[in-house]
């Protein structure tokens, strides 16, 4: 008995606060020749964003993405094409990022705007004029 292993997906969620929050798209990742060819590096040097966005509407498994109507849209490499660009450079750009393994941005930091111990100690030694 041998070892099936199953595609990964992607999950791709915009944070609260993104003009894309809400939507949630799943995708597939992609075999290591068809990843080397969306970047330029396989036999196929074709890196360009049009080779990437229909890569991507292939690879689409499912979205919860509605139409101005409430419709459902269906999750196909047609209507990937037939929606709004900047959305789908977005979902492009999210799911090439799962791709490479760059994880979602940390927190924030804290709000804290005390100035640090360390910020507060003076680098350089002050010249002689400043001195006295």
């Amino acid at each position: 008995m041998g070892f099936q292993f199953k595609t990964p997906r992607i999950n791709i969620a915009f944070e609260p606060g993104h003009e894309y929050h809400g939507l949630e798209v799943t995708l597939r990742k992609l075999t290591l020749q068809e990843f080397l060819d969306i970047n330029g590096i396989g036999e196929v040097q074709d890196m360009h964003a049009g080779h990437q966005l229909k890569t991507m509407g292939e690879k689409l498994l499912s979205w919860n993405l509605e139409d101005e109507d409430g419709n459902p849209v269906p999750a196909t490499s047609e209507s990937v094409l037939r929606q709004d660009k900047d959305l789908m450079i977005a979902i492009c750009e999210a799911w090439l990022g799962g791709l490479r393994g760059v994880s979602a941005p940390l927190e924030q930091p804290s709000p804290d705007t005390e100035t640090s111990l360390e910020a507060s100690i003076p680098m350089d030694v002050p010249s002689e004029s400043l001195a006295s």
